[in-house]
This record gives structure tokens, sequence and C-alpha cells, in this order.
């Protein structure tokens, strides 16, 4: 589990150790390091594909252009936090579509209510209906979106935690947010609607 101040990591972390897996996965994004691969339970072998191969990955190329890889080729395709950086996002997509087996999953993970971050570039922020919307066009049938996220008060620590000048003040400060908000989430049915409409991210599991 990630130990930095953001809820959202932490959050896709919990959702992703929900997910069911099997089979072969691939992982475009990430890296042959990347510790949420232990959360991948049930995958039988992990392949990582990135556009830069200094971070350590099985495979190096662009998710903007087709993917060398062929047809129905895995179980599964994660990605997590990357589609926001990808110009060419609908090419990430229906490419993911077709290297996955029939009954395959898209599993990904994108921000909404978030700063902007470079990795080079930071392009677009998606809604749940435009996230569904892409899915179908891509070929995926059925699609499940979650928003992820705590109530306002995390948002506000999400998007100013990391100017809390210590570790130890960016924790306190965090579990104290994360608190009101269980409270105010579990005592108002007007916080529980207005937290649907200020997501941090979502998480998606598309199955082809």
């Amino acid at each position: 589990m990630n130990t930095t101040y953001s809820i959202l990591r932490e959050e896709e972390y919990r959702k992703l150790a929900r997910t069911p897996f099997r089979g072969s996965v691939l992982d475009i994004g990430g890296s042959t390091r990347s510790g949420y691969h232990a959360l991948l339970k049930g995958a039988q072998s992990i392949t990582t594909a990135n556009i830069n191969p200094a971070y350590g990955c099985d495979l190096a190329f662009d998710i903007q252009e087709r993917f060398p890889i062929a047809d129905n080729a895995y179980d599964h395709v994660v990605s997590l936090n990357v589609f926001e950086h990808i110009y060419r996002f609908h090419n990430a997509f229906s490419e993911s579509a077709r290297i996955l087996r029939p009954g395959g999953t898209l599993v990904c993970a994108t921000p909404f209510l978030f700063h902007v971050h470079g990795s080079p570039d930071d392009y677009f922020r998606y809604t749940k209906s435009a996230l569904e919307k892409i899915a179908q066009e891509s070929g995926f049938r059925e699609i499940r979106i979650e928003e992820i996220g705590l109530g306002l008060c995390s948002l506000m620590f999400q998007i100013t935690g990391g100017a809390v000048p210590t570790h130890v003040l960016r924790q306190v400060l965090k579990k104290i947010c994360i608190g009101i908000d269980s409270i105010l989430l579990r005592v108002s049915k007007k916080y529980r609607t207005l937290n649907k409409r200020i997501p941090l991210g979502y998480f998606v599991v598309a199955t082809k």
C-alpha cells in the first residue's frame, strides 16, 4: 500500500486488490518494479509495457500506436493513471480491446479532480459518461465504473496535502480529513450525493 499522502492512489489500490484476475496480464504504463503487482491475485503472468524502457519494462512501445502484440493475447489489461497522459487515448482503449481474449477485462484508473501532473504531459480528465462511451466504442460490452473519493475534506487534502511540510503532519492531517468525511458520509444523504459529484478519479472494469 502506498505510504505517501495520495488518497487517490490508496483507494485505487484497495479497488485493485478486490478485482478478480486470472491468467495473463498486460500492464500498460507500468514497470517491472511496480508494487501494486502484488495486488493482482490470481494473475499467472504479468507483462509490463512502457514508452520509456528506462522505467524498467518487458515491452517498450507507444500506446498511442498499434500495439506490437497479437490479437486475443491476454486475459487482462491493467493501466493505472496513464490515460490522462495519452493524447490519442482512443487508440489505447481500442488496442487494449483488440489484444484481449473474449471475456477479458480492461482494468484502469484515471484521476478527475486532481492536480495537473506531467509524465511527461497531462492532457485530459474524463467523466464517468465519457469513460463509458469510450469503452463502448472501443468494443467493450460490459462496463463498470466506480467513483474514487471519500468526500470533500479528503478532496481538499489531496489537492493541498503536498504543501504540508513534513510526512508526519501530512499523515495526521490526512487521517483527520478522512475521519470527518467518514462521519459525514454515514449521517448525511446529501453528503453522499455530493461525494458522487466530486470524485478524485474513476476505477473502470470493462469486459470484452
